[in-house]
């Protein structure tokens, strides 16, 4: 049975659309315990980093460690606001295809999908009615593959 929802938010039920989501994703043949590990442990080359990041335990020590640690002792790569989008709709294909209970819930949201947010992020979501909702986007495109 399709849910239609308008303008879709990551809460509740729907908090499995969000990348704080935990569930194990196979990346580059390593076991992540989320797509925000993932996500964030790709913003540097460096193995280190990247490793230290895929073994934190919560998704949200994965973004506080990333902004504690990048730029202080580990390299932001030079080409992130580059790859970033493309690095993003990889991991959430592989967050609906490697998680069939994922799948279906979201080919069952029928209609927009919006990440609002209160933080104030306007690239991935909306916030205050503003924003790209990049992500919302990329699991519309995904959805609908």
């Amino acid at each position: 049975m399709a849910v239609d929802w308008d303008k879709v938010e990551f809460k509740g039920e729907k908090r499995f659309l969000s990348n704080m989501y935990a569930c194990n994703i196979i990346y580059k043949d390593k076991e992540y315990r989320s797509s925000e590990h993932i996500y964030q442990a790709m913003k540097s080359k460096n193995l280190e980093y990247q490793e230290y990041i895929r073994g934190l335990e919560e998704p949200k020590s994965t973004k506080k460690e990333a902004h504690r640690l990048l730029g202080e002792v580990y390299e932001l790569r030079e080409d992130w606001d580059e790859v970033k989008l493309e690095l993003m709709e990889e991991i959430l294909y592989l967050k609906f295809t490697q998680n069939l209970d994922l799948q279906e819930k979201l080919l069952n949201i029928k209609g927009h999908i919006e990440e609002k947010n209160s933080w104030g992020d306007t690239f991935w979501g909306t916030s205050d009615g503003v924003g790209q909702n990049h992500l919302g986007r990329l699991l519309m495109e995904i959805r609908d593959r």
